[in-house]
């Protein structure tokens, strides 16, 4: 108890006097005064004690036992390599030793690819070790005072950073038991594989493998790569004794579609473990690039418009013919037909056949007779002469979303006179102004209904546009890009599906891996505001399994670890948008914690000294000098601040003086 607060109680208990003897100052006189300034005396005390809330420090002294802390191996290897019995029973008796409990206080907990609290027996379920983070758990419990650590494991790590360049904290007592066989035996493997995800259709694509053997001589063997039981390459290679080497090949993208390949590595004699000498990997041939042809018989710097906006754009590459020229229609994507005449009837007639996307720009040189002759969904009033007209933007087109461009500042286009009158659901683009007067009339329509995108733009010296453009922004960036998104939208096939699905058709058992799905609109803009439901179907046990896809941002995902080893179909479906899509991937019967022949005791050995490394057979070594070891148990001290008054008992004392003075001064009819 402090001087200030001794203090504080002083003046607490003269201002309760004080103030009791300036209501009550007859009280040496009067006895029914002398008993109400008592009552008042305690409120008033009683108050100050409220306003005061004297509070006094404590100390509390209790005895903390040292922690001992196990960690268990919990992964597939374990299994493969150790007495999973054994090591239960082990963990058990640990439990139940008196007189481990009585020195330590201990924790246990397993791990795998992450860390748990062990509360039931190991289960021996893990399809990844990842040693490196148990050694960084160790330096998070070191910071509460843990005197000893114990982990038991194989040493095979299969995920995460290598423990090989970590260690224990040294405050930590650390022990390492030995799970499984230490012996060697001669083992060659494939240790990774790099190769991208897609390749273009024809091009050659690296793969990059790195192999590895264990002997103490080098070895020569022969790595194949391998497709539907097709050798595509193989070479003779030399594997430096105990090292690895890098072997890389070079494979044409061919055909078209997902290609599965499978690396082989020819065994040595007498290898036990082979099942790490294959290795599958998948990447997926595209041929993403629309080809866009040009047509047009007359020569206009129009033509350079788009050979300059699409020389940037690596997804779409244009080619340019005339009419009298020999066209391959179905290997193009989009046709532009620039000003149309009468020799390119063929051409229209090749659309109608192959049902191909175009894009018609007309113009003072453009034959619209012939155009109105073809049914094209449009009509035009033919009058010789030519007019030009400045655009304006539609603000209710919705096909595709353009930003930036401000057409109504950029040069009128040109184009013969005449009204256009639509005879088909076009969707308008921009509209027609001439000397700031808005006709009803359009000047760039796409349509919207047909099976094959199509677009019409009424006017020439477009080009023009592009040059306004860089004149006020110093580049052609954003105008590009805008013009290429529209070549883009009108290249894609209407008939293809607007639901993109990201699956690795080859996935090993146990690996975290996800299929994900994109939803994109009209213009291939993703769009994540819908709903999608996902069914799969095990085509050897027929055994199917129906759920809903998770948002993440963008996409929609969901894991596909839990699924057993087995090949599926998938078909994904819109809750709320009528799509969907269907495909297959295979789930192979590999762990890569099964590839392993034996415990990994030079790697263990790095992380501890000699004698805190202890074979599982020699464990009871380990308990014994746990039970020997010189620990002390510690003090520790908790510094505590109370009040000193209990509030409640303090406002019920108080509720109690003010109704004992109340009921005296009614009693002596004060009141």
């Amino acid at each position: 108890m402090t001087s200030q607060f001794l203090l504080l109680l002083l003046l607490n208990f003269a201002c309760a006097l004080g103030l009791t003897f300036l209501l009550y100052h007859k009280l040496f006189q009067d006895k029914t005064q002398r008993v109400l300034a008592l009552f008042r005396f305690l409120s008033f005390f009683l108050i100050g004690l409220l306003l005061i809330n004297p509070e006094i420090d404590s100390t509390e002294l209790s005895i903390e036992k040292p922690k001992l802390t196990f960690a268990i191996d919990n992964s597939e290897s374990i299994q493969k390599l150790s007495d999973s019995k054994g090591i239960n029973d082990f963990v058990k008796k640990i439990r139940t030793d008196d007189e481990l409990n009585s020195k330590y206080d201990l924790s246990f907990f397993s791990f795998g690819n992450q860390y748990n609290v062990l509360t039931d027996s190991l289960e021996f379920s893990e399809t990844s070790t990842n040693i490196s983070k148990v050694i960084d758990y160790a330096y998070e419990i070191n910071k509460e005072e843990t005197s000893l650590f114990v982990m038991l494991t194989d040493g095979n790590q299969t995920f995460g950073e290598d423990y090989y360049y970590k260690s224990f904290p040294e405050p930590i007592s650390s022990s390492i038991i030995v799970l499984g066989d230490t012996t060697t035996y001669k083992d060659s493997k494939i240790d990774f594989i790099n190769l991208n995800e897609f390749a273009y259709f024809n091009n050659e694509f690296p793969l990059e493998l790195f192999v590895s053997q264990n002997t103490s001589t080098n070895t020569t063997q022969t790595l194949s790569i391998v497709e539907n039981d097709v050798k595509l390459a193989s070479r003779s290679i030399t594997i430096p004794a105990k090292g690895s080497t890098k072997v890389e090949f070079q494979l044409k993208a061919t055909p078209v579609g997902m290609k599965v390949l499978e690396a082989e590595l020819e065994p040595l004699q007498n290898e036990k473990n082979l099942t790490n000498n294959k290795k599958s990997i998948s990447l997926e041939v595209i041929d993403s690039r629309s080809k866009i042809l040009l047509i047009s018989d007359i020569i206009h710097p129009d033509l350079g418009f788009f050979k300059r906006i699409l020389e940037t754009n690596k997804e779409l590459e244009l080619f340019t013919k005339t009419t009298s020229d020999f066209i391959e229609y179905s290997e193009y994507d989009l046709l532009i037909l620039y000003q149309p005449q009468s020799a390119f009837r063929k051409v229209f007639s090749e659309i109608k056949a192959n049902q191909l996307n175009y894009f018609l720009i007309g113009g003072s040189q453009t034959d619209y007779g012939f155009l109105n002759r073809l049914d094209l969904g449009f009509e035009k009033e033919l009058i010789p002469t030519t007019e030009e007209y400045t655009a304006t933007l539609n603000a209710d087109f919705s096909l595709f979303q353009i930003e930036g461009l401000n057409f109504k500042s950029y040069p009128p286009v040109l184009d013969k006179f005449g009204d256009i009158n639509l005879t088909t659901n076009f969707s308008m683009f921009l509209n027609k102004k001439v000397n700031g007067v808005e006709l009803d009339s359009p000047l760039w329509v796409f349509d919207a209904d047909s099976n094959i995108k199509r677009s019409f733009l009424f006017g020439e010296n477009f080009w023009k546009w592009r040059a306004s453009y860089y004149v006020k922004h110093s580049d052609f960036e954003k105008f590009d890009q805008t013009f290429q998104k529209i070549l883009q939208y009108l290249s894609q096939a209407k008939s293809k599906n607007n639901l993109s699905v990201e699956v690795n058709p080859v996935i090993n058992s146990g690996e975290s891996n996800e299929i994900r799905a994109k939803y994109y609109d009209a213009n291939f803009e993703v769009n994540p505001d819908f709903n999608f439901s996902i069914r799969f179907e095990n085509l050897e046990t027929t055994k199917a399994t129906q759920s809903r896809l998770l948002s993440d941002g963008d996409s929609y995902i969901y894991n596909l670890s839990d699924l057993e080893p087995g090949t599926y179909t998938y078909e994904i479906k819109g809750v709320d948008v009528d799509i969907s899509k269907v495909g297959q991937f295979e789930i192979l019967n590999y762990s890569s914690e099964l590839q392993f022949e034996n415990a990994n005791y030079k790697g263990l050995r790095r992380l501890v000294e000699e004698k805190d490394l202890y074979l599982f057979s020699n464990r009871e070594e380990l308990i014994s000098s746990l039970r020997s070891e010189d620990v002390k148990s510690i003090q520790k001290s908790t510094k505590k601040t109370q009040s000193l008054v209990d509030f409640e008992w303090l406002i019920l004392l108080l509720a109690l003086t003010l109704s004992f003075e109340w009921f005296y001064r009614k009693y002596k009819g004060l009141i």
